[in-house]
């Protein structure tokens, strides 16, 4: 309690020094995210209880991921070419109805697995473009504070992590995970309301240009490729989060059937998630001050090898939340400083289709360990899934060591 009293408090304070708007922005988007924490455990929930199959949850997470790979590239270059604003606003309405057809098709008695499924592609959809345009639009709100304000917008984001899940545990045994979900679908409303009050962001090119689209992400493309700094985080996300997805694929099944934990104490192993990611957007502001980056970055990467560490090898209960959340602050820690980096390294003009393609690159390598975990699962514990994940996190720590990170300051 007094950690999560502490990080409340370093929260504040992050937002004490942002501009108004952003602040307000941020209000709603905590309160969006904390119904995303709900539909983040109600859906491996309600997989688990139509299938019994660990396959299934797995293959459910990479198709999550699969929209951020194939449309990415044509996503950014709208996002430089059409107003952010009214994007992120179509995005949340539409996320709200997505969210809202399964418990309607559960309540006709018609929701099948591949509802799920198409739920689930059509909705990580939408949130790239909403997620993109936030990270693309901070600049333009905050100025040349980066820093703060990605922390502050992670510390938005985790806190309802924290919160979410506990939530969820207790609204899941009390109304079942059905139910639940209409809970976020109200959620969505508080982005929507914050962001019409926001003014419209500029447009950095032409949208009458539409011939031009295949060069626009050609030459997005070339940037992130001929940046040897940009690449070199590109590639150090893509191997992290193939790990860090073969082991969140599996969490839930090593929760429900190795621990046999039931649905309030799998909610407490998600919030600690929440407050590990929470601490790590708190902590970076002060670490990144008096640390220089090429130094905190392996030393971030090397807590998170400790975390995966402890999850494979404890079986306490509480274990799997505390490691995991050792590896979430670190995650979120590194994000924030990444995303600082390619903000003040990234022309404006071309920000929205180098974070795009740069997504899209970190992001392939999820389904890949997500379907990984799950086979794994069939045949060795979870634990031996973990042990992958600690792997891929000490390469990362090698990659921070010897590239072009060394030259941060």
């Amino acid at each position: 309690m007094r950690n999560a009293l502490g990080a409340l408090k370093g929260k504040i304070s992050l937002f004490a020094r942002l501009p108004s708007r952003f602040t307000i922005f941020l209000g709603g988007l905590t309160v969006s995210h904390l119904g995303d924490a709900l539909y983040t455990l109600a859906i491996p929930w309600i997989a688990y209880e139509l299938t019994r199959s660990v396959l299934v949850m797995s293959s459910l997470y990479a198709t999550e991921v699969l929209p951020i790979v194939l449309f990415g590239p044509f996503i950014g270059v709208y996002l430089d070419r059409l107003d952010r604003r009214k994007l992120m606003m179509a995005a949340d309405m539409m996320r709200a109805g997505l969210v809202a057809l399964i418990p309607i098709l559960h309540m006709a008695g018609i929701l099948r697995v591949w509802h799920l499924y198409a739920v689930s592609f059509l909705l990580a959809l939408l949130t790239m473009v909403f997620d993109v345009a936030t990270m693309a639009t901070i600049p333009e709100m905050v100025g040349d504070n980066l820093t703060r304000a990605n922390a502050a917008h992670r510390s938005a984001t985790h806190l309802a992590s924290m919160m979410g899940p506990a939530l969820a545990g207790v609204l899941i045994a009390a109304i079942g995970g059905y139910q639940t979900l209409w809970f976020d679908v109200l959620s969505f409303g508080a982005t929507f309301l914050t962001l019409l009050r926001m003014p419209v962001f500029q447009r950095h090119n032409d949208l009458s240009d539409r011939g031009h689209v295949l060069k626009d992400m050609l030459d997005g493309f070339r940037w992130l490729v001929k940046s040897p700094l940009n690449r070199t985080l590109s590639l150090q996300a893509a191997i992290g989060n193939f790990g860090y997805s073969a082991a969140a694929a599996v969490l839930m099944y090593d929760l429900r059937d190795s621990l046999r934990l039931n649905a309030d104490r799998s909610g407490v192993i998600y919030a600690l998630l929440g407050l590990g990611a929470l601490i790590g957007s708190v902590a970076v502001v002060p670490l990144d001050k008096r640390c220089q980056k090429r130094n905190l970055i392996p030393s971030l990467l090397a807590f998170g090898v400790t975390g995966f560490l402890l999850a494979a090898f404890s079986r306490f209960w509480l274990a799997p939340g505390l490691g995991f959340a050792m590896v979430a602050a670190c995650n979120v820690a590194w994000s924030v400083i990444s995303a600082s980096v390619r903000q003040k390294t990234v022309p404006p003009h071309m920000l929205g289709r180098v974070l795009s393609f740069s997504r899209v690159l970190t992001r392939v390598a999820m389904p890949i360990g997500a379907l990984l975990g799950g086979l794994l699962t069939h045949t060795f514990d979870p634990a031996a899934v973990f042990l992958l994940a600690a792997g891929t996190k000490a390469v990362e720590v090698l990659i921070a060591l010897y590239s072009p990170i060394r030259e941060l300051t």
